[in-house]
């Protein structure tokens, strides 16, 4: 049964305007729409949604939300991505402490629930493609990209 509650608010980030609920130990939802940030919020476990601050979101997930094995570590491994930085896959596979792993990094950063937060927007394919994206698809990639410099050439 829930027991915590949930501060939500629309973020302004140098890719937009994303809707956030937090608490204590970090982001627990990321979303578009305030609609999904609650539906997300609840089904990780919030009770209920309270109105906060964007300034004072956390720069962390809340790790104790997330999945662990190499799901887990792969997340992890994403949020250590710099700005500016992009890797493949297989370099994220790697970090994950999983070389050969890449499709299965793939499919984390598929379901990652915390997106900008977790920037799998940083990882691309080793054939120098963009990869998908799961909040905006391809076209979002490349512009998060381009707005931090990082764009890969030819992508």
């Amino acid at each position: 049964m829930p027991t915590w509650d949930a501060q939500v608010a629309l973020v302004p980030t140098e890719h937009g305007d994303w809707w956030m609920a937090w608490r204590d130990g970090g982001v627990v939802a990321v979303a578009r729409s305030r609609r999904e940030v609650g539906h997300r919020a609840r089904a990780a476990g919030a009770a209920r949604l309270v109105p906060g601050e964007a300034p004072r979101v956390p720069a962390h997930p809340d790790w104790s939300l997330l999945p662990g094995g190499f799901r887990g570590r792969a997340l992890r491994a994403c949020h250590a991505i710099r700005r500016g930085e992009v890797i493949t896959y297989a370099e994220l596979a790697r970090r994950a402490g999983s070389p050969g792993a890449a499709r299965a990094a793939g499919s984390a950063m598929a379901t990652n629930p915390l997106p900008v937060v977790i920037p799998c927007h940083r990882v691309v394919r080793s054939d120098g493609g963009l990869g998908g994206y799961s909040a905006g698809g391809a076209v979002a990639k490349r512009c998060m990209l381009r707005t931090e410099g990082a764009l890969p050439p030819g992508a």
